[in-house]
C-alpha cells in the first residue's frame, strides 16, 4: 500500500520534470551585426587630406556667398555649391572641361577666374566591385590633373595629384612631394558634372566643370 502511494506521488513530479525538460528557452538571445565596411576611398585617403575633404563644402560656399550676384547668375549651377543632385554616376568616355578659380579678391569680395577649356576623359575600372574607382585625368589645357574617383552616395570623392604637363598622368596620389589633390565629383544638371578641389592657392576652390562630348570630337592620343 506504501509503495502504490509513493508511485502515485511520484507520477506529478515527473510530468513536471519532462515538461520542463521540453519547454522552449524564450531567453533573449544576443545578436552582433557587424558594421557595413568604409567606403573604399577612406582606406585610400592620407589621414592629412581628410581636413583638407572635410572642409572643402565649407570653403566653397563662403566664397560664393561672397561672388557678386551677377557672376553667380552668368555662371550659373556650376558655381553653386548646393547644386548638388543624386545619381552622380559617370559614364567613362570624354568630357569637355573647364576650371573656374575661385579666390579670395579685395573688400571681402570672391573672384571668379575662368581658364581655358580642354578635355578631361573618365576610364572604367577594371575591378568587378560596386565600389570600384574611376580613372579621371585632365588630357589638355592647364590644370592639369589625373586620379580616381570613388563612389560615396550622392558623389565621388577624387584622390589625385597634379601633374607636370597636359597628358600626364604619372604622378599618383601619396607620391612624395606637395602635388596631392582630394575633392568631389557631383552630378548638378543633365549630363553636367563637376569635380570640385581646394585651390594652389590658400583659401581658393577650383571647379572643373564637365560636359560629355562625342567620342569623334575628343583630342587624339
Amino acid at each position: 500500500m506504501h509503495r502504490l502511494a509513493f508511485a502515485m506521488l511520484a507520477l506529478p513530479m515527473l510530468a513536471g520534470c519532462q515538461a520542463a525538460a521540453t519547454k522552449p528557452d524564450l531567453r533573449p538571445i544576443a545578436v552582433v551585426e557587424m558594421p557595413p565596411p568604409p567606403p573604399l576611398w577612406r582606406t585610400r585617403i592620407a589621414q592629412a587630406d581628410m581636413p583638407r575633404l572635410e572642409n572643402l563644402p565649407a570653403s566653397w560656399r563662403q566664397l560664393y556667398e561672397n561672388v557678386r550676384a551677377p557672376v553667380r547668375k552668368l555662371q550659373g549651377a556650376v558655381l553653386d555649391p548646393d547644386a548638388g543632385q543624386p545619381h552622380p554616376a559617370l559614364p567613362p568616355g570624354s568630357y569637355r572641361c573647364r576650371t573656374l578659380h575661385l579666390k579670395p579678391g579685395p573688400a571681402g569680395r570672391a573672384l571668379v577666374q575662368p581658364s581655358p577649356a580642354g578635355f578631361c576623359y573618365i576610364s572604367a575600372s577594371n575591378e568587378p566591385k560596386d565600389d570600384a574607382p574611376l580613372g579621371l585625368a585632365k588630357q589638355t589645357g592647364t590644370d592639369i590633373v589625373a586620379g580616381y574617383v570613388f563612389p560615396d552616395g550622392k558623389r565621388y570623392v577624387f584622390l589625385g595629384a597634379r601633374q607636370a604637363k597636359p597628358g600626364a598622368n604619372d604622378i599618383g596620389y601619396g607620391n612624395p612631394g606637395a602635388r596631392d589633390v582630394v575633392g568631389m565629383v557631383e552630378r548638378f544638371g543633365t549630363f553636367r558634372w563637376r569635380l570640385a578641389v581646394p585651390g594652389a592657392l590658400p583659401g581658393s576652390v577650383d571647379v572643373y566643370e564637365l560636359t560629355p562630348v562625342p567620342a569623334d570630337v575628343q583630342p587624339k592620343g
